[in-house]
């Protein structure tokens, strides 16, 4: 009976030590599993935090790469309207200058018409006292 007694403590010793390795295992798996989740989690942040740093130098390059091309457009504006400007004040000074050659030859033509009449009087005046 004590053999049975001893024999059956070495068992139930046996299986709590067969418990004890389970769970060890089952310690170093989880803190191997936990390692592991740390160093992919680290490498994940340090991706994240790259990928945050591009997406700011993008951001930054954009807005560098606006501004530059607003200050350009505006410059071309501003040319744009120098020149639309300069073109109506010569196309201004042009049509003033041909309503004064207009109002020079209307002149002409009245004057010319006056001479013409006088003529056509003076020639009917000549033409009556000739045929009397």
């Amino acid at each position: 009976m004590i053999d049975e007694k001893i024999n059956n403590s070495l068992r139930e010793l046996e299986q709590g030590l067969k418990n004890v390795e389970s769970a060890r295992k089952q310690v170093e798996k989880t803190v191997s599993s936990y390692d592991g989740l740390n160093k992919t989690t680290a490498e994940y942040v340090s991706q994240l935090g790259i990928i945050t740093t591009k997406v700011k130098e993008l951001v930054d390059s954009i807005g560098k790469d606006y501004d530059l091309k607003v200050k350009a457009f505006e410059k071309d504006r501003d040319t744009v309207i120098k020149a639309s400007n300069a073109a109506t004040e010569k196309l201004s000074n042009a049509t003033e200058e041909f309503k004064g050659s207009l109002f020079e030859i209307q002149t002409k033509l009245k004057y010319s018409l006056i001479v013409n009449a006088v003529s056509l009087v003076a020639v009917a005046a000549i033409v009556f006292l000739l045929l009397k």
